[in-house]
């Protein structure tokens, strides 16, 4: 991947203007009508979350958004939206926006949670989504305290649209995450 470019098209819906992604090993930025509207750094990427949205109708559900949020240092935003409704498009925007984030995964957040995990291990505590990560184990930040959980005592579960992190001992000591409200649920879920 070392030089590469790769450029994703897409629309949010049939009549919105086509927006491109465009991934590399330095940046990331989206386009409109080939004038860059936002660009990152790799180094600035600090946020980031996605999952996908229920369109709902009248009596029931007419469709899906797919969503991927991504922020720098002052809270710039780049949002990727890809909306199928009556099943229109709805497996090539699921297999877009798989592609996107193993993308995302493979130019920038792979290398940021090996850093974060080399941090940890070497003694610096990483924060993240109000989670503390030691070398001993996490502490987790819950209503104006903080419980700190060892490694060996940590229970993860992972479900479609939330994660959780608890105590094998006391279970009723866990924090939930959101994939598609709460930033950074992806590098928690892969450093813990």
């Amino acid at each position: 991947m070392a030089g590469e470019q790769i450029e994703i098209k897409f629309k949010t819906n049939f009549f919105s203007k086509e927006k491109t992604i465009i991934l590399s090993n330095e940046s990331l930025s989206l386009s409109c009508n080939n004038s860059v509207i936002t660009q990152f750094n790799n180094e600035d990427i600090k946020g980031c979350r996605f999952g996908v949205r229920w369109i709902r109708g009248v009596e029931f559900y007419i469709g899906r958004l797919y969503c991927i949020d991504l922020k720098n240092d002052d809270d710039k935003m780049i949002k990727i939206r890809l909306r199928s409704v009556y099943g229109i498009n709805k497996s090539m925007l699921h297999k877009k926006y798989g592609k996107i984030l193993n993308l995302l995964y493979d130019y920038y957040f792979d290398e940021k949670i090996s850093n974060y995990i080399n941090q940890i291990e070497n003694g610096t505590d990483v924060e993240m989504g109000g989670v503390i990560f030691k070398k001993e184990g996490v502490c987790l930040k819950l209503k104006n305290t903080s419980d700190f959980i060892k490694w060996g005592d940590l229970n993860t579960r992972a479900y479609s649209y939330y994660y959780t992190l608890s105590s094998k001992e006391k279970p009723d000591l866990y924090k939930v995450f959101t994939y598609l409200t709460d930033w950074n649920v992806s590098f928690v879920y892969s450093i813990s």
